[in-house]
């Protein structure tokens, strides 16, 4: 930032300010309200990116602390949480690539089988022939 014009830096600041402060009231009202508090959740109230708030180790302490007491006044945790930051919709994918992968080997291993029939039938067919052949 220090090539820029002094009313640039200005306006960048104040733009920061104002999403930390919009981040911090997210955080209160999650809090006060009893709602589960994570990065997406907080994003989504301040009307921030989750970016913004994984980039400030101020806010990201923060929340991170409040969702690890569950989020909510009495430590009650509204949703079991997994690794963070990892959406619902990435577990979801990754359980299907995982049910995906799980039949496609299974697949391929029924080929494989049909593959060594095909292969024996080849074979004692090949005798035959050469026996048939020879006679």
């Amino acid at each position: 930032m220090t090539g820029l014009p002094e009313h640039l830096r200005t306006a960048t600041r104040s733009r920061s300010e104002g999403a930390e402060e919009r981040a911090r009231a997210a955080l209160s009202s999650l809090s006060k309200n009893g709602k589960q508090i994570n990065f997406t959740t907080v994003a989504r109230v301040g009307g921030i990116g989750t970016d913004f708030l994984y980039r400030h180790p101020e806010l990201r302490a923060l929340v991170e602390r409040h969702r690890a007491k569950g989020g909510g006044p009495g430590g009650s945790i509204a949703e079991p949480t997994t690794a963070s930051s990892t959406s619902s919709a990435v577990r979801a994918l990754a359980a299907r690539l995982a049910q995906d992968k799980r039949l496609h080997q299974e697949e391929v291993a029924k080929l494989r089988k049909a593959l060594e029939v095909a292969h024996g039938e080849n074979l004692l067919l090949r005798r035959r022939l050469a026996r048939y052949e020879t006679d």
